[in-house]
């Protein structure tokens, strides 16, 4: 072995010892010293995950301690599956944004001086344990007309690390494969490390989240229940398509029956929903997103807390709630807003009977409420929901 390859080996061993669920996670992750990296960088292709070391940054520029968390710094771009949650736009941006998560997770190892942190941005005041998504839109910020008026420290912050982008990890691979196979692949190695590792309860609450959603897949098919659930909103355009022939002018297009899938989805977030329902809520939404519907999220307890669209897939929002429970507020908001044509609803179904919705609505229950005639709707129970069973 050369040098690297044993310095390697024994930080991943002492990584093992003090936190042995990321060294299972990098026990199948193939190692590669190369000079084509400036740091270290993860990637996927053919099947198999990468771990690739510059072997100077690794024996010259690190500490011990920095090694194994720089080490961990790349297992948690795994955990929470940043390799395929960019968009590609503006992929600087992205890293950056990604670092922002992940190194909030490395303590007690300390990270390279110059390493991207949340006081990097001090008067953008980036709330911590949020998600790519969430500082990657905060970052843009810096770039609007007069971000640097509004925010003079952070802008000039971002203006030296696209100067230098020495201090943002390297990910130039990520994003190279399709997410399907690389997600098939990672569920079967966070699936390992969660049984192996000692430890496991103690992760930080959002990695667990984390790792759990990436093994409990959706629960029923939503392709299924939308097609169904669709039919009865009743709401279809007609498409010209050059696919068939017109059946009464040959030669001209066709046409074909459209319809829509505009879909408003509310978030049960009262007090009597805890952190592991919210984390199973969301996995049933992303199944919904999966399946090729534009979804606009709601997140309501008493009243509606937080609104945004749903634009890609990504790991468990920061709920807001923790209050009394009632439906009326989101029906209300549904009443009064144009565009949508179905209301499908996360939650226990432990409030009063709503008011009348001008769309249908889809209940989808969680708990041991059985009596839900309150609810005038259909209704799925989603703790008693085979996988392949239609719910109505």
């Amino acid at each position: 072995m050369t040098d690297s390859e044993q310095i390697l080996t024994r930080s991943i061993y002492q990584l093992l010892r003090r936190e042995s669920f990321y060294a299972h996670i990098l026990a199948h992750v193939t190692r590669v010293i190369t000079t084509d990296v400036p740091t270290m960088a993860v990637s996927f292709r053919e099947d198999v995950f990468y771990l690739y070391v510059n072997p100077e940054f690794l024996t010259d520029k690190l500490t011990n301690d920095q090694r194994i968390a720089v080490l961990k710094h790349e297992v948690l771009h795994l955990v929470f599956k940043h390799l395929f949650r960019g968009n590609g736009k503006q992929r600087f941006l992205e890293n950056i944004a990604a670092d922002l998560v992940v190194n909030q997770y490395v303590e007690p190892w300390p990270l390279p001086e110059g390493a991207i942190l949340l006081n990097s941005f001090p008067d953008l005041k980036l709330k911590p344990w949020e998600s790519m998504e969430y500082y990657y839109n905060e970052i843009r910020k810096l770039q609007e007309p007069n971000a640097s008026n509004l925010y003079p420290v952070s802008c000039e912050m971002l203006e030296r690390l696209q100067e230098d982008q020495g201090n943002i990890g390297s990910h130039e691979l990520w994003g190279k494969s399709e997410q399907g196979p690389a997600s098939r692949v990672l569920g079967r190695i966070m699936s390992e490390a969660r049984t192996k590792a000692t430890g496991y309860g103690s992760l930080p609450a959002e990695i667990r989240r984390s790792v759990e959603m990436m093994l409990q897949p959706a629960k029923i098919s939503w392709k299924q229940v939308l097609k169904v659930f669709n039919a009865s909103c009743g709401r279809t355009v007609l498409r010209t398509t050059r696919r068939k022939e017109s059946r009464r002018f040959e030669g001209n297009p066709g046409r074909r029956i459209k319809r829509l899938r505009k879909v408003i989805v509310a978030i049960d977030t009262s007090g009597s929903i805890d952190e592991k329902l919210l984390a199973e809520f969301w996995n049933e939404i992303l199944g919904i997103y999966k399946s090729g519907t534009a979804l606009t999220i709601l997140e309501c307890d008493a009243r509606i807390q937080n609104e945004y669209e749903l634009r890609k897939p990504m790991q468990v929002p920061s709920f807001k709630g923790g209050g009394g429970t009632s439906f009326d507020p989101v029906i209300k908001w549904v009443n009064k807003t144009p565009g949508y044509n179905g209301l499908i609803y996360f939650t226990d179904g432990y409030a009063p009977a709503p008011v009348r919705c001008r769309v249908p609505v889809l209940w989808c229950i969680y708990g041991g409420m059985k009596d839900t005639s309150h609810l005038k709707g259909k209704v799925i129970h989603l703790g008693d929901q085979h996988e392949d069973e239609l719910p109505f």
